[in-house]
């Protein structure tokens, strides 16, 4: 695809370059579940093309780390984004949320920091606009979900859908 078509891409929600989708779901997460009227944002890991320029360690966190305005507890959130399900080697329907070793990255940075990880997994054809939303706690997740556990996790749907 040439320049133009990837740039009408980026402009319609339509990109399949992964950086850009995860960024839209990123900026959806922050402005429209946890907003800044119920949350404070205390950290935020850099950008996909800031971290080509050079890494920063931080960036192995997961991407926001919110307070609670109420409560003053503080968690981290790892944003991700995925189309829909697929059929696993045994013929479930699973969403692939991470692979087993972010999964094991995650637990890690929630039993250092001594704070609660989950997982908020968007479903649908575009990242700026999901069709669901998902809060999956690390503790006890796996990196496939079946459809059932899908159900129990979801916090926000589509209205115009």
């Amino acid at each position: 695809m040439g320049f133009f078509g990837e740039l009408l891409q980026d402009v319609t929600g339509k990109s399949k370059r992964p950086e850009i989708k995860g960024g839209r779901f990123e900026n959806f997460v922050s402005d429209e579940i946890f907003t800044d009227k119920l949350f404070d944002l205390v950290e935020m890991t850099r950008d996909f093309n800031s971290n080509s320029e050079r890494f920063e360690e931080r960036s192995m966190n997961p991407d926001f780390l919110f307070r609670d305005k109420r409560t003053r507890e503080e968690f981290w959130i790892e944003a991700k984004y995925r189309t829909g399900l697929f059929r696993n080697d045994k013929g479930q329907l699973v969403c692939e949320i991470c692979k087993s070793w972010q999964l094991d990255r995650y637990r890690d940075v929630e039993k250092t920091s001594g704070k609660k990880v989950y997982i908020c997994l968007g479903l649908g054809e575009d990242p700026r606009y999901p069709e669901t939303v998902h809060l999956i706690p690390v503790f006890g997740a796996y990196p496939q979900l079946f459809q059932s556990k899908l159900k129990e996790t979801l916090i926000w749907r589509n209205p115009d859908i």
